[in-house]
């Protein structure tokens, strides 16, 4: 799920395209929505619809408890490193990137205007 993060403009529109580095499991995202925490500076990816029902397939073996599942779907609209509320964050700017470049980067799952004001 953790995903390294290549530097491209941060108002690109969201499309998956995932490249293999090396032969290893990195994958570069391209073309992506990246939102930046506001409270931390963390650089957090904005996953598709489709990225995001994938995630969950994956966990229907696991049968979770409501308790659970609200766990599983909170991570995805918080900040990883200090879990400030996703709907805070702002559209990452060129300098936010720069310093993620490298890092790993972790997805969110926001509503499309998260990010435009």
């Amino acid at each position: 799920m953790n995903q390294p993060l290549t530097a491209v403009k941060a108002a690109t529109p969201m499309k998956p395209s995932e490249s293999n580095l090396a032969g290893g499991s990195h994958s570069v995202l391209l073309n992506r929505r990246f939102l930046t925490c506001r409270e931390c500076g963390w650089v957090h990816y904005v996953m598709t619809a489709e990225e995001k029902a994938a995630n969950d397939r994956l966990l229907e073996r696991y049968r979770l408890s409501a308790t659970e599942r609200h766990l599983y779907e909170s991570a995805f609209r918080q900040c990883l490193r200090c879990e400030s509320p996703a709907g805070a964050f702002a559209a990452a700017q060129e300098r936010d990137l720069a310093r993620a470049a490298g890092h790993i980067v972790t997805p969110v799952f926001v509503d499309g205007e998260v990010g435009t004001n």
